[in-house]
C-alpha cells in the first residue's frame, strides 16, 4: 500500500515537470527576446514653400514578444546666438503593412517629438510600420539658394538597419538644377552614400547595412528661385514659436502693467505744486521724507535723532575720541526729558529713544550703538508706514507693495515653470534669450514695483504740500526769511534733511542765524548755518553707519533696503529629421 501511494506521488511530480518544460518551451524569456530593422525607406515630398511630406516605412523582424514600437524624432535644433530652431512637425497618420491604422501616443521630451506606436501580433514575426508626417519649416533659405538637409534615419537606433533608401521629390521646374551629396554611418561620419538625380527626383541609399547608431542623411541644393521663401512675417512667427521664453518680457509687462494699473496709480490730486511756507499740519520729518518717494531711506531716520534733539528730549554733543595715533569724531546723545514725559512721541520716535538708552543711563555716545541698534531698524521703517497709513496717506502702503510685487513673480514665474515640469515648452532650448528675457522681466518687476505704492487723494494731496515745502527751501529768499519767526532755521531743519535740501537751506540762512543752537555743542569759534550743515552731515554718515551695521555672526539683514546647413561639407546625422526608434 505504501509503495502504491510513493508511485503515484512520483508519477504526479513528473507529470508537473513535463508540463512545466513544455510550457517554457513554448515562450521566450523576456532576456532572449530582441529585434532588427530590416529595412527603412522614405519617401518625401519638398513643397514650393518648403514644407515637406514624410512617409517613413520601417520593416522590423520581431523575434520574441513585443507590445510595439518607438520612433523619436528631433524637433528642437540650435540656432544662432544661442537662439533655438524648431521643426514644426504634424503627424498625419501611423499603419501597418495593411494599411490599418495602429494606434500611438505622442509626447516631446527633451527636444524630441516621441511616438509609441502599438503594432498587433509583434511576437516572432515581420511587421511594418508606415509614418506619415509632415514638417512646415524643413528647407533652409540661404541668399542665392535653398538646401533640404534630411537625416533619413536618425543615428539613434540602437540596432544596426539592414537597409536604408530615400527618395525625394521636388517641384517639376527644379529639374536639372539640383545637386545631391549623401552620407552614412555613425553620427559625423563623411563616408558617401549612393545618391542620383533624375529630372527633380532625388534618390540615395546605403551602400550596406548601417551599423547601431548609423544612418541616411541627404542633402540637397537648390538654386534660388525654385522654392518660395517665407515671408518675413512667417519667419518671424516660427522664431517667437521656437523661442517661447521671448513672450517672457511680454507677459512680465502684462502682469505688473495690470497690478499697477488696479492697485497702484495714485490719484489726481487736483493741485499743482506751489510753494509751501510750512510743512503739512502732523506730518513729522521722517514721514514727509517717506511720504515723497515711498521708502524709509537712511536720512529719514537720521532726520528723526535731529527731530527730537530741536524739539528738546536730546542734546547732541561733539565728543573727539583719542586714539594711540589718531583722533576720531564721536558723538554723545545726551538725555533731557524723562521717560514720563515722553507721551507726545509716536511709535517709532519712542522705539529711536528706547533703543538708545536701552543700557539705562542719560548718555550715550554713537560708537556704543555699533552692533547693536540694527535690531529696532525695521521696527522704526515699519512704524513710520504705520504713522502715514493711521493718517489715511495709502491704500497700497509701501508695505503692500512689496506683497504684490512677489505675487507679480509668482504669477510671471509659475506658467513657465509649470510648462517647463509638464513638457508643454522647453524653454533652455534657447540659452542666449533665456538669459536676456529673464533679465528684463526682473528689470519690468523692479520698475513697476516702486510704482506699486498707492496714495489716497488726501495722501496724493499731501504729496503736493510737501513738495511745495521742498519748492520753498530750495528757492527761498533771505528777504523772506527776515521776517519769518527766529527759529525757522532750528524747527524746519530735519524737513530739510529728510528732503534732502539741508544745504540749500543753511545756506539762505547764512549771515542770518549768528548763534548756535543750544541742542548741538561743536568745535567751533564762530557759528555759521553752511558749516554747522556739515556737521550734522558728517553726523548723519556716521549714525547710518552705525544704526546698519551688524556681527558678523548674525544672520540679520541691516533693514534698508552645430548643426549647421551645409552647402558643400555635409555628414551623416547633419540637417533636420534623424532621430532613432526601438520596440517595447
Amino acid at each position: 500500500m505504501r509503495l502504491s501511494r510513493m508511485g503515484s506521488e512520483t508519477s504526479v511530480r513528473i507529470l508537473f515537470i513535463f508540463a512545466l518544460l513544455l510550457v517554457m518551451g513554448r515562450s521566450t524569456p523576456a532576456w532572449a527576446r530582441s529585434y532588427q530593422v530590416s529595412r527603412f525607406t522614405s519617401a518625401v515630398h519638398v513643397q514650393k514653400d518648403g514644407s515637406a511630406d514624410i512617409q517613413e516605412k520601417i520593416t522590423f523582424v520581431f523575434r520574441g514578444h513585443f507590445q510595439g514600437v518607438y520612433r523619436d524624432i528631433p524637433v528642437e535644433y540650435p540656432g544662432p546666438k544661442g537662439t533655438n530652431y524648431s521643426l514644426f512637425v504634424t503627424v498625419n497618420q501611423v499603419t501597418d503593412e495593411n494599411g490599418s491604422t495602429l494606434k500611438f501616443e505622442k509626447s516631446r521630451s527633451r527636444g524630441f517629438l516621441k511616438l509609441k506606436i502599438y503594432v498587433p501580433g509583434a511576437s516572432d514575426s515581420t511587421r511594418t510600420v508606415n509614418i506619415d508626417y509632415s514638417a512646415s519649416d524643413a528647407t533652409k533659405f540661404f541668399p542665392q539658394f535653398a538646401e533640404f538637409y534630411w537625416n533619413v534615419t536618425g543615428n539613434d537606433w540602437l540596432v544596426p538597419i539592414q537597409s536604408a533608401s530615400t527618395t525625394v521629390y521636388f517641384p517639376a521646374d527644379a529639374a536639372g538644377n539640383l545637386r545631391v551629396q549623401a552620407y552614412q554611418g555613425i553620427y559625423g561620419s563623411q563616408d558617401p552614400a549612393r545618391a542620383s538625380i533624375d529630372e527633380a527626383v532625388v534618390t540615395a541609399e546605403s551602400t550596406g547595412p548601417l551599423p547601431a547608431r548609423g544612418g541616411l542623411t541627404v542633402d540637397v541644393y537648390i538654386p534660388e528661385g525654385i522654392l518660395r521663401e517665407p515671408s518675413t512675417a512667417a519667419k518671424l512667427g516660427r522664431f517667437l514659436r521656437s523661442n517661447p521664453i521671448l513672450s517672457l518680457p511680454f507677459w512680465a509687462f502684462a502682469v505688473m502693467f495690470g497690478l499697477w494699473w488696479y492697485k497702484g496709480r495714485d490719484p489726481n490730486a487736483g493741485l499743482s505744486v506751489a510753494p509751501m511756507y510750512e510743512p503739512p499740519e502732523g506730518l513729522r520729518p521722517a514721514e514727509a521724507g517717506t511720504l515723497i518717494d515711498d521708502s524709509v531711506d537712511p536720512r529719514d531716520v537720521t532726520s528723526v535723532l535731529v527731530d527730537l534733539a530741536v524739539r528738546g528730549y536730546i542734546k547732541i554733543v561733539e565728543a573727539p575720541h583719542k586714539g594711540l595715533l589718531f583722533s576720531t569724531k564721536d558723538y554723545e546723545f545726551h538725555l533731557l526729558k524723562d521717560r514720563d514725559a515722553w507721551n507726545d512721541l509716536n511709535d517709532y520716535e519712542r522705539a529711536m529713544l528706547d533703543k538708545i538708552y536701552a543700557g539705562g543711563g542719560t548718555v550715550t555716545r554713537l560708537s556704543d550703538l555699533r552692533n547693536h541698534f540694527y535690531t529696532v531698524l525695521p521696527l522704526i521703517k515699519t512704524e513710520v508706514v504705520t504713522a502715514l497709513k493711521a493718517k489715511g496717506m495709502y491704500t497700497v502702503d509701501p508695505d503692500s507693495a512689496h506683497q504684490f510685487v512677489i505675487l507679480g513673480a509668482l504669477a510671471i514665474a509659475l506658467p513657465y515653470l509649470a510648462a517647463q515640469v509638464l513638457h508643454i515648452a522647453d524653454f533652455t532650448n534657447s540659452v542666449g534669450p533665456l538669459v536676456v528675457c529673464t533679465i528684463l522681466a526682473f528689470l519690468i518687476i523692479i520698475l513697476f514695483g516702486r510704482q506699486l505704492s498707492a496714495t489716497s487723494l488726501k495722501g496724493a494731496r499731501t504729496r503736493v504740500q510737501v513738495l511745495g515745502f521742498q519748492e520753498f527751501m530750495n528757492r527761498v529768499d533771505a528777504d523772506r526769511l527776515k521776517r519769518m519767526p527766529p527759529d525757522t532755521f532750528e524747527k524746519y531743519l530735519p524737513y530739510a534733511m529728510a528732503l534732502g535740501v539741508e544745504h540749500r537751506w543753511a545756506k539762505a540762512f547764512q549771515g542770518i542765524i549768528q548763534n548756535p543752537p543750544t541742542w548741538y555743542q561743536g568745535d567751533w569759534t564762530t557759528f555759521n548755518t553752511f558749516y554747522f550743515v556739515n556737521s550734522l552731515g558728517a553726523l548723519s554718515q556716521q549714525a547710518t553707519s552705525t544704526f546698519v551695521s551688524a556681527p558678523r555672526s548674525s544672520s540679520s539683514s541691516s533693514g534698508w533696503s552645430r548643426g549647421g546647413f551645409s552647402s558643400g561639407g555635409g555628414f551623416s546625422g547633419g540637417g533636420f529629421g534623424g532621430g532613432g526608434g526601438g520596440a517595447f
